[in-house]
């Protein structure tokens, strides 16, 4: 009977409360709290059922947060390693759109509307170029508008897949990029771009939210459901 006691007690003080278990901090010390969970749970066969189900909640709600926190450091490291390619290419796109807003203002001086369309649609690419060097993802290695020419092998078929992959990706985040300007979704202007006021940018932040397992109520039947946490 004592050893069942001592076994409750040790219960009831390795009782971890998930908001506490969440806010951990840094990488290292989530990982820590996932393997004491998780060790626990593997040696530990006669837990109570209603701590079981705390601990396995708590362990989940601290693996979203790692992969946030892994998130969070990819793209500061992203951030830190491309910052200049993205500084040139911001002036670079800047004076660009200069160039193509003086030859609109042109354009429609002469009233030859196929002129016109054709400068129109060049500012508005103009634009999109812009915004994109500002919101392209910091989770993800930058993508260069304006790659310079390479020296590689272009016979060799690897080189060659991942040169599609990567501008297969450049037009992809350029369509996104025209849908949320048409969308009014960016949250800054041109303007305010060309003016040189500062914005914010983080809008592609990669951030996973707690799964709805997280915090469901414990299952009535007996079938063993399976975990697509990761999947």
């Amino acid at each position: 009977m004592p050893k069942t006691k001592k076994s409750h007690r040790a219960n009831r003080n390795s009782h971890i409360e998930v908001s506490k278990a969440i806010d951990t901090g840094s990488s290292a010390k989530l990982k820590k709290k996932i393997r004491d969970i998780e060790r626990l749970l593997s040696k530990n066969d006669k837990l109570p059922a209603d701590k079981k189900i705390e601990y396995e909640r708590a362990l989940k709600g601290l693996k979203v947060e790692l992969q946030n926190s892994q998130n969070v450091l990819k793209a500061k490291n992203n951030a830190t390693k491309y910052h200049m390619v993205r500084f040139f290419e911001k002036k670079k796109a800047i004076r660009k759109l200069k160039q193509l807003r003086k030859a609109y203002e042109d354009v429609q001086k002469t009233e030859v509307r196929k002129d016109i369309k054709k400068a129109r649609k060049q500012l508005k690419h103009g634009e999109i170029d812009l915004v994109y060097v500002m919101l392209f993802p910091k989770s993800e290695k930058y993508i260069s508008l304006y790659p310079s020419a390479n020296d590689e092998d272009l016979s060799d078929p690897n080189v060659k897949i991942g040169l599609r992959k990567t501008e297969a990706r450049r037009l992809e985040f350029r369509k996104e990029v025209e849908k949320m300007m048409e969308e009014g979704k960016v949250p800054f202007t041109v303007d305010d771009i060309m003016s040189g006021k500062k914005v914010k940018t983080d809008v592609g932040a990669v951030r996973v939210a707690p799964t709805a397992e997280i915090d469901a109520p414990e299952q009535k039947d007996s079938e063993p459901q399976e975990d697509d946490f990761f999947e």
